[in-house]
Order: C-alpha cells, then sequence, then structure tokens
C-alpha cells in the first residue's frame, strides 16, 4: 500500500469518525420511542382518581413480537382496563384497547380501538385522526408536569377530541334499535370527553385527564417506574436534523 492510499484512508476515517461525532447522542430503544419506551418487563406504578376516590395499579410491559412494528402486551394489575397492546415502529406508538370512552358497546359488535397516542414525528399543533374510536388528537406543545413520581420538563402534550360523528352514530343506533335507553344515555353523557396525555422523556406516560370539555373525571398519575426494563442501545449517534 502506498503512503499516499494511506493518507486518503486515514483521512476518510477522520472524516468518518468526525462526522459520528457532530451527531445526536441519545439512548435509542429497540420498542416506543424517547418520549414512550416500551421495554421488555418494564413496570410503572399510577395512581386512578375518580370523583375523589384513588386506587392504585401497576402496568407491565411484555414484547410478543414484530419486527418493523413491535408490539408490547401492557398487563394491568388491580384495575380493570379490559385489554391493552403497544404497537410501535419507533416515532408512533399506537395503544389498542377493548374500551373507548366514545362508545360503550362490548368488544364482539366493536373493532379494537385502536389510537395513536403518541407520534415523535408531529409538529406542534398537527392533528392526526383514528378511524376505530373515532377521535381527533393534536400534538399541543411541550409542558412541565408534576405528578406523585416527580416533576418532569418538556412533556409532550397530546389531546384527543370525538369528531361530531361519533354523536350521530349514536343517535343512528339508537333510532334503529341497536342500543337499549340506558345504553343511549350512557353514551350522549361520554361522547365528546377529551383525554389529555403528558409524555416525559425517557419515562413515558406520566399523567392522563378525561371528562367533559372543561372539566376532568378521571385522572391518572405516575407514581413511580418500578422496573426499568430492558431492549435497548445505550447510546447511538445520529445526524443534525435540527432545522434552523
Amino acid at each position: 500500500m502506498t503512503s499516499k492510499t494511506t493518507l486518503l484512508l486515514a483521512g476518510l476515517l477522520a472524516a468518518w469518525i468526525a462526522s459520528c461525532n457532530s451527531g445526536i447522542e441519545r439512548t435509542s430503544y429497540r420498542g416506543g420511542n424517547d418520549y414512550f419506551p416500551l421495554l421488555e418487563g418494564r413496570v410503572l406504578s399510577y395512581r386512578q382518581t375518580i370523583e375523589g376516590e384513588t386506587k392504585d395499579y401497576t402496568m407491565s410491559l411484555h414484547y410478543i413480537g414484530g419486527r418493523a412494528w413491535k408490539v408490547y402486551e401492557a398487563k394491568i394489575e388491580g384495575l380493570a382496563f379490559g385489554g391493552l397492546e403497544f404497537n410501535s415502529n419507533g416515532v408512533v406508538v399506537e395503544a389498542t384497547s377493548q374500551f373507548s370512552y366514545t362508545s360503550l358497546e362490548p368488544r364482539d359488535e366493536v373493532s379494537a380501538f385502536r389510537q395513536v397516542w403518541l407520534d415523535t414525528g408531529a409538529r406542534e399543533d398537527s392533528l392526526w385522526y383514528d378511524a376505530a374510536p373515532g377521535t381527533e388528537s393534536v400534538f399541543a406543545g411541550y409542558q412541565s408536569v408534576t405528578v406523585p413520581a416527580g416533576s418532569f420538563e418538556n412533556c409532550m402534550m397530546i389531546i384527543a377530541t370525538p369528531v361530531a360523528e361519533i354523536k350521530d352514530s349514536i343517535e343512528a343506533r339508537h333510532a334503529r334499535g341497536k342500543s337499549s335507553d340506558v345504553l343511549y344515555q350512557k353514551e350522549l353523557e361520554v361522547w365528546n370527553w377529551s383525554t389529555v396525555r403528558w409524555f416525559a422523556q425517557g419515562v413515558g406516560l406520566v399523567k392522563e385527564e378525561i371528562g367533559p370539555p372543561g372539566g376532568v373525571s378521571i385522572r391518572r398519575e405516575l407514581l413511580a417506574v418500578t422496573s426499568e426494563g430492558h431492549g435497548f442501545v445505550d447510546s447511538l449517534h445520529l445526524p443534525n436534523t435540527d432545522e434552523e
């Protein structure tokens, strides 16, 4: 190998190292993303408050498969949530549940309620629509949040609200005799409830508020990250894509 070739290879290597070092170093999660890490065996403890009554519960994550989209089963201990499953491609985190506040029908009559909880690729004030629950979500910006687990800066705030057609669907179903008078009245009470969620970087969901416009009927707050879980790359250099 000639000295010129050696110098050229050394220069290319130095340039490559410099380009790597100029990037952003951050934790890269194999499941979920920076604001909603989905890790095998991760356990989060929460407190739910409904009309002044509180109840504590834990949510543990278990990886059940997937490559491009990784799927995690969430086991809820001490609280009846129904089935809950998370799907993530590293940017978007979707939650599939058996229960939706926009419909009180059992799952065998309504398809699984899949909703995008978080999209870290979205710009502030951008919207997305979820057809299964009939909701429209907005990335409302960043806020500081204090919960029993501590204070968290720059939390992503996501607000999900039902679209107006949900009420039309409830009324049409009742008119066709597909829902009882009791179910009809209950659905009218909750059809316009919004859900506000705050996600902290490196932690996940730290707070959730559900209720009618201007009110909060259900509040959930993070008590602790009981178990960190595993399944992440400690650090990764990424190109700096911040726009000036």
